[in-house]
């Protein structure tokens, strides 16, 4: 069998719900010289079962069984087995447009990339969406290209932030799932991912890695990757650590930016990343505390957790607020000013 052009890879915990979505809509790719890898986490529903059964309908997909460690463990075990020229990275919640694999994988050979960038379309939209609502978001409105060591260098910033008067908190999508990766560029540099047990947003921080190590991306207008968020989901479920997990993404990124990159260029950009955070985090704090009749004092004491850390009031302090989208300037002033019942209200009524 000559070698796939793409091995997909799709790490697999307790998916039997959306599994056959996610995994038809990969049999059904207009490129049929993929690679389809099933990572099954040691599901305790029938997840497995159903992978195993994927397999024996189609020859192109391999199921691994290993013990539970996460996603970002689990993608590790996949791609030491992958075979394909590229690799892409799926949720097993999430489904694709039938020619997503095929546009990427001519658009890498035609422009030489080592990175290919789409858009995504979101399913029930962001945080407070309405059921059923799809948000579609491009990053480009046309191809653009990195291949300078200047421009990598802001596609990275980029990618975990964005400057204050940009309508995204991230400028170009932190998420892998949208893109396109060259498969020798992650063997020979040794890449992998982090665990989501240990830090929020490891696929970023690959990301960030594996722009470091290539001479050209490209980004494209196109979106084909229908991001569902449902409540089983790991970025809208309440996690009572991610507050700690999101300030070991932003140790570990500073990191890597300190060693190229100067201070007074890439601080913007992880500011920009960590009040967007907090937002998230208070948000989630007081949807938590709606959903499960939390006393409001108790939730009081998590919101100031969050808005007197040391990270925020520096960040709260020198940001220009001023400069963001309306919305999120009013959140970050109540966060600087520590108006819990303020946050509350605006949390509740956006909800609604």
């Amino acid at each position: 069998m000559p070698q796939p052009k793409v091995s997909i890879i799709i790490p697999v915990y307790n998916a039997e719900k959306y599994l056959e979505r996610c995994v038809r809509s990969l049999m059904n790719q207009t490129l049929e010289e993929i690679e389809i890898i099933l990572v099954d986490d040691s599901s305790t529903d029938s997840s497995l079962q159903l992978c195993n059964s994927f397999s024996e309908e189609d020859n192109r997909i391999k199921v691994i069984h290993k013990e539970n460690e996460g996603a970002g463990k689990a993608r590790n075990t996949a791609l030491k087995l992958a075979t394909g020229e590229y690799i892409g990275f799926l949720d097993a919640d999430d489904y694709v447009e039938h020619n997503m694999f095929q546009t990427l994988y001519e658009k890498a050979v035609s422009c030489h990339a080592d990175l290919v960038m789409s858009g995504v379309l979101f399913v029930d939209g962001a945080m407070f969406s309405k059921e059923g609502e799809c948000v579609r978001k491009s990053y480009f409105s046309e191809d653009t290209h990195f291949d300078t060591e200047e421009s990598l260098k802001e596609l990275q910033m980029g990618i975990v932030g964005a400057l204050p008067e940009d309508a995204d908190d991230s400028k170009y999508g932190m998420s892998i799932w949208k893109n396109l990766f060259r498969h020798e560029i992650i063997q020979r540099n040794n890449l992998t991912f982090q665990s989501e047990r240990e830090m929020l947003s490891e696929d970023a921080l690959f990301m960030v890695d594996y722009i470091s190590c290539i001479r050209k991306a490209t980004g494209i207008r196109e979106a084909f990757y229908y991001y569902c968020r449902n409540e089983d989901s790991i970025s809208k479920s309440y996690k009572q650590d991610r507050f700690e997990k999101s300030l070991v993404f932003v140790n570990e990124v500073e990191k890597r930016f300190q060693k190229e990159i100067p201070q007074k260029t890439y601080q913007i950009y992880i500011d920009r990343f960590w009040q967007a955070m907090c937002r998230v985090l208070c948000s989630q704090e007081i949807m938590h505390a709606k959903d499960n009749r939390i006393r409001y004092q108790d939730l009081k004491n998590r919101l100031k957790e969050i808005c007197t850390h040391r990270l925020t009031v520096r960040t709260l302090r020198s940001y220009p607020l001023g400069k963001l989208p309306l919305k999120q300037r009013v959140f970050a002033y109540a966060m600087k000013y520590r108006l819990y019942f303020l946050l509350k209200i605006l949390v509740e009524l956006r909800s609604k």
